[in-house]
């Protein structure tokens, strides 16, 4: 599905100062714990120019890692990639030779999927990162007709679908992903700008030959794309007032049996909703059959179709769900309660 992607898995050539590099022409440079920097030459005739220290000359395009290799011996601490499976090990031992990181549980730990691949993962404490620009083509290769991206970092963005059967270009959207939450006259001057952690398209015409085109851009820092996922969304209704944001917190507080101090220890929360649905009766049988599909299946869920609405965050959950009765009590409707869990 993946047809290409701004983001590094192989590492290129190592920079050479006796190398003349072409505008767009890529280097490497070789960093600690078998990570390289990866760089992007911003111009022709580009000699001797040292990557770090050369911003006029090269633009960081961020951190890849080496791919494992059975003769190298890795230190404690060491990171190798799996370019088959597209995922990124860390070494628990040093003098570490010759153990394949997917068979040696004692000398490798599993830290998840490659950068490039992270935006394809259903956790959301992985992200795809890249410095400036991220840019990835999809092509699906069966009919889609939604878009989520999720877990963003990004000041702006370009949505480009397009099929050759149809065409060319079906879809394009672009905008900017910057935010102001300002109720007051202080927080128009000094409250800072945020942007969007989530974007959705629900009206991608559903072509069996699409191309996605997505680019996120940052006018600072690094871009990030927690979750990107393509589908056929199934409408179950209209979200009813009342629905609940929640979340789960695996954070503890002890205290010193002698002093009461408190010892806080941070860990992830996990989001959750409640929201009911109305259903009509029509629609309840097609409910039904999503609500097998989705038996221990991750989807998107939205409680909201307009990405602008402030409470669209909140009844935006990227998981599984933990409840969905159908209350068919009355003659042509039908009530969903749904308690969604992210995963």
């Amino acid at each position: 599905m993946l047809n290409s992607s701004s983001l590094f898995e192989t590492v290129p050539a190592a920079y050479n100062a006796g190398t003349t590099y072409g505008d767009g022409d890529n280097a490497s440079v070789a960093g600690s714990a078998n990570s390289y920097t990866v760089y992007e030459s911003l111009q022709a005739a580009n000699t001797g120019n040292t990557p770090a220290s050369s911003p006029a000359w090269w633009l960081s395009r961020g951190t890849v890692y080496g791919a494992y290799a059975g003769g190298t011996t890795y230190a404690l601490g060491d990171y190798a990639q799996d370019n088959t499976d597209h995922l990124l090990y860390i070494s628990l031992q040093a003098s570490n030779t010759g153990h394949t990181p997917a068979t040696s549980p004692t000398w490798w730990e599993l830290v998840g999927p490659t950068n490039t691949w992270a935006m394809f993962d259903y956790s959301r404490n992985t992200q795809s990162t890249q410095p400036s620009t991220m840019t990835v083509v999809i092509e699906p290769g069966e009919r889609t007709n939604s878009l989520a991206l999720s877990g963003l970092t990004a000041n702006s963005y370009t949505l480009t679908v397009t099929s050759a059967t149809y065409g060319g270009t079906i879809y394009s959207s672009s905008g900017s992903l910057n935010t102001r939450n300002t109720l007051s006259w202080y927080d128009y001057f000094f409250e800072p700008i945020t942007t969007k952690e989530s974007l959705a398209f629900f009206d991608i015409p559903p072509y069996t030959d699409s191309i996605y085109t997505i680019t996120l851009t940052a006018t600072s820092g690094n871009v990030s794309c927690g979750a990107c996922v393509l589908g056929i969304y199934i409408y179950l209704g209209e979200t009813m007032y009342n629905a609940v944001s929640d979340v789960m917190n695996f954070s503890s507080i002890t205290r010193d049996a002698d002093t009461g101090e408190a010892v806080l220890t941070a860990r992830r929360n996990i989001p959750k909703t409640q929201q009911t649905v109305y259903c009509e009766k029509a629609r309840v049988n097609k409910v039904r059959q999503a609500r097998d599909d989705l038996n221990a299946t991750p989807a998107f869920w939205y409680g909201l179709n307009d990405d602008d609405d402030e409470y669209f965050e909140s009844l935006s959950i990227l998981g599984i769900y933990k409840q969905f009765s159908i209350n068919i009590d009355h003659e042509e409707v039908a009530l969903i309660s749904l308690e969604l869990e992210e995963i």
